[in-house]
């Protein structure tokens, strides 16, 4: 299973100087002022909720919370980016983009909405635009992680994977361990039918990370090819515990291997509905 990559672990609180609270209790802020530093105040305890629920994968919660924020301050960065990528998560891709899309209407250079506005065409299938907005990011740092990655996503997706393994391999020249650049590395080239050199480079990320859907499923499928069912499926059983609605997530390939290997038949007519 590709694994898109963005931040997960969201904070966005803001800091507000400590002059600026002595000059609230001194009472020397016009109404104007102290009205702006009351909803900051106000904002920063919505965020604050709002991306602890996110974290907890509670994305429809959030959202509310992140409105509210919007109902202050339309133009609100953060709120918007994360009410994106909660969007996202519920695969709601098309809504998704909207939010990025405004915030690069306000800057076009904000690598954070280029980036997720990348993964919500990848959401949609719509590859090679996605690939577009990477090389933006990448044209200003050549070594930013997530556009590497996403990237390198992208041409998997394209069955491009020579390519895609290109970029998960820069992204492992920076730190080794990156969980995200190991399992899709592993994809490409078990798609690529190398399927044992695939094993050797996931198996111990994967067994050093039990709670992670992303890896175990990918074991599985990997497994799975080298027609290790009864691995294969301890792995796929791992996966489900961890996020019952896996086969939503899976790719065609991905999901006929799932669907021979746990003997269902789950078709992707079903996963779309």
């Amino acid at each position: 299973m590709m694994r898109p990559y963005y931040k997960q672990s969201l904070s966005s609180k803001r800091i507000i100087l400590a002059f600026s609270f002595f000059l609230i209790f001194a009472s020397s802020l016009s109404l104007a002022n102290a009205q702006k530093t009351s909803n900051s105040t106000e904002i920063d305890t919505l965020l604050d909720t709002a991306d602890t629920l996110f974290n907890k994968k509670n994305y429809d919660e959030s959202i509310p919370y992140y409105d509210k924020i919007l109902a202050i301050n339309t133009s609100d960065i953060d709120a918007l980016n994360h009410k994106g990528l909660a969007l996202w998560e519920l695969h709601k891709y098309n809504e998704s983009l909207t939010y990025f899309d405004q915030i690069l209407s306000i800057n076009p250079s904000i690598v954070k909405a280029l980036n997720n506005k990348g993964l919500a065409l990848l959401g949609l299938q719509k590859n090679d635009e996605a690939i577009q907005y990477f090389d933006q990011v990448l044209s200003m740092n050549e070594s930013d992680v997530y556009a590497l990655i996403n990237k390198g996503g992208a041409l998997l997706a394209l069955e491009k994977n020579d390519e895609a393994i290109q970029y998960f391999d820069q992204v492992l020249s920076m730190n080794e361990s990156d969980v995200y650049a190991i399992n899709n590395k592993a994809e490409a080239l078990a798609e690529m039918g190398k399927n044992e050199e695939a094993l050797s480079v996931i198996e111990k990320t994967a067994l050093d990370n039990p709670k992670d859907e992303t890896l175990q499923s990918t074991m599985a499928f990997i497994l799975a090819n080298m027609g290790k069912d009864y691995e294969a499926r301890v792995y796929y059983e791992k996966a489900l515990k961890i996020n019952p609605t896996l086969t939503e997530i899976l790719y065609e390939d991905e999901l006929d291997e799932f669907n021979r290997v746990m003997g269902t038949n789950t078709t992707q007519q079903q996963k779309q509905q």
